[in-house]
């Protein structure tokens, strides 16, 4: 097996069938990769419309349920499962390219690079508000680095929803942090940003694969400012977090002044960005402090066994 697809889910059975259907269509000889679903304590019809979909396409797609909910817990136990040499993450609402596969495949392969994403277009649900600006893109997992394949670096990896991994990245530096991720209703994030910046820090290699692209679907419900405001705020819990576990005290007293800045900023700049831009920074603030004060008490830190250069942060 050459390949093997992850997708986790959690109560998205109107949606689960679409995107694994857009997966299973992808241009890739279909004896080399299977579909892993990992259902992750669903309370709706979720786990039936995977099952239905493994019934469809017997020896291609299996179906396994992790009762730990959380998006870590649900990806780490499709690392266990995956047969495959590579294995790729999708949201279980992105919908990948024909190349999506192969593009990754052959990157990883070629390159000896150990983990490799691709850009992450919007699919809107409705029409974007007048207020909506460019800027609050990024915190909806829109991402594009241009045409090239390239190598990426700290902090621009690819993003959770489209990204792939050689197996022995997961023997040489673990799983996805439980202490990130999405679980239940909090919004932190960023697991996929920390298991890259121990594969960096190490000195292995990350690509940026522009052939390997989906398309990511953005609900009506994350276009609102209540929505925005939380995400800050969980982006800012998430920043924390990572800075502990990389950077120790330093890396908090960077993270800290960055996300006072950029409080402020919001202040100068009120009139000509508005007062939507500032609650958001003001609760990316408060998310720091907060996720602050759980990790130094809570969350080990990191340390490479096999640094290629000191951390600028250690």
């Amino acid at each position: 097996m050459q390949a093997s697809v992850v997708v986790c889910t959690h109560n998205r059975s109107r949606l689960l069938a679409e995107a694994c259907q857009a997966v299973l269509g992808v241009d890739y000889p279909a004896d080399r990769w299977e579909l892993v679903i990992i259902d992750n304590r669903s309370t709706d019809d979720t786990l039936t419309v995977a099952q239905g979909i493994a019934a469809e396409y017997p020896g291609r797609v299996r179906v396994v349920e992790e009762p730990a909910i959380g998006l870590s817990a649900a990806r780490n136990r499709g690392i266990r499962e995956a047969k495959g040499e590579i294995v790729a993450f999708l949201d279980d609402d992105a919908f990948p390219e024909p190349a999506w596969l192969g593009a990754l495949v052959e990157a990883l392969q070629r390159d000896r690079a150990l983990a490799a994403g691709g850009p992450v277009e919007p699919r809107f649900e409705g029409d974007l508000p007048d207020w909506f600006a460019e800027r609050y893109l990024p915190y909806l997992t829109v991402w594009d680095r241009g045409d090239e394949i390239h190598p990426l670096e700290y902090n621009e990896y690819p993003r959770g929803a489209n990204i792939a991994f050689r197996r022995e990245t997961f023997d040489r530096f673990g799983g996805f942090s439980t202490d990130l991720g999405r679980k239940g209703k909090s919004l932190r994030s960023c697991e996929e940003i920390e298991l890259c910046l121990r594969i960096e820090r190490s000195g292995g290699k990350i690509l940026y694969v522009p052939e390997a692209g989906v398309e990511h679907l953005v609900s009506t419900e994350r276009i609102t400012p209540h929505w925005l405001i939380a995400r800050f705020a969980a982006q800012g819990r998430s920043e924390a977090i990572i800075d502990w576990q990389h950077g120790g005290f330093r890396g908090l007293r960077k993270g800290l002044g960055q996300a006072l800045r950029n409080a402020l900023g919001g202040f100068v700049h009120r009139k000509r960005d508005g007062r939507l831009l500032g609650r958001c920074h003001r609760g990316a603030l408060w998310g720091y402090l907060d996720g602050m004060l759980r990790a130094v008490f809570t969350v080990r830190r990191y340390r490479p066994l096999e640094p290629a250069a000191d951390w600028p942060m250690a």
